[in-house]
């Protein structure tokens, strides 16, 4: 999750939208905001939306033809859709392409919205299956927030194909993706859920809940502090370093400041 300090009315605007993802998904799955994980959203988006999902992935340039040819490509994207099961992440593309090397290292994802249903593509070259599950969500939102207003989809349209083509889109556009990003980090850590946890567990234990990095759940404690909880942004960051490092003083902290809080 990329970090990115945005002003208080963006970030409660990207709060706003997750919570209506998330409200959808709890009603489709009938379950608790609370009890919401990555993969329910991205379970009712992908009913949602039915996006053609397909996956890249950077060859050598060398072995480029033969790879896009191969007799066991389809072995290969079974293996990889299997991975996913594994994990527990409901990503499944029906076709693997090859991109070179210098796209594949630039962008992890896009949607061309060119057919009425949207295809989604992600980059499996990192190997990262949770980055993909954020890359996806952060496509998802791209997605919802395109069928809400036909103003955004356009402009979702120029980014994405931008990306697809390799080239630069306008600056003023970037909010968008910064939005997108804010808002795929809070389908995969919810407020609700957030608020409990750290109460009660330690960075290991939301790490693990989560199925996230260090630094992705280090961004996301920095935003619920400095958002949610008031802190200014020194105080977020040493109450995130506080978890990082498992500083129960500065824990204990943190705890009896939004306990107080509450009960003011």
């Amino acid at each position: 999750m990329e970090f990115e300090l945005v002003s208080p009315d963006a970030y409660r605007s990207c709060q706003e939208i997750a919570n209506g993802m998330l409200d959808q998904t709890s009603m489709a799955t009938h379950k608790g905001t609370s009890k919401l994980r990555a993969n329910d959203a991205l379970t009712y988006l992908n009913n949602k939306y039915s996006p053609q999902i397909v996956f890249y992935y950077a060859k050598p340039e060398e072995d480029y033809d033969d790879w896009h040819i191969a007799d066991n490509q389809m072995d290969y994207l079974a293996n990889v859709n299997a991975q996913f099961d594994m994990r527990n992440i409901n990503i499944h593309a029906s076709k693997l392409v090859t991109v070179d090397e210098v796209f594949a290292r630039k962008i992890s994802g896009f949607t061309l919205f060119k057919y009425a249903l949207p295809t989604l593509y992600l980059n499996l070259s990192t190997n990262n299956f949770e980055r993909i599950a954020f890359t996806a969500l952060h496509e998802y939102s791209h997605m919802y927030q395109s069928e809400r207003d036909p103003d955004y989809a356009r402009v979702a349209a120029l980014i994405n194909t931008s990306k697809f083509l390799n080239m630069s889109y306008p600056e003023e556009y970037q909010p968008l993706e910064t939005e997108a990003n804010i808002v795929a980090s809070l389908l995969i850590v919810p407020d609700v859920s957030l608020n409990a946890d750290i109460r009660l567990r330690n960075f290991t234990e939301m790490r693990n809940k989560y199925s996230i990095s260090a630094q992705a759940l280090h961004n996301r404690l920095i935003n619920y502090f400095y958002f949610n909880c008031g802190f200014d942004y020194r105080m977020a960051l040493q109450a995130t370093l506080g978890f990082r490092n498992n500083n129960k003083e500065i824990i204990k902290q943190v705890r009896t400041h939004l306990r107080n809080s509450r009960e003011v």
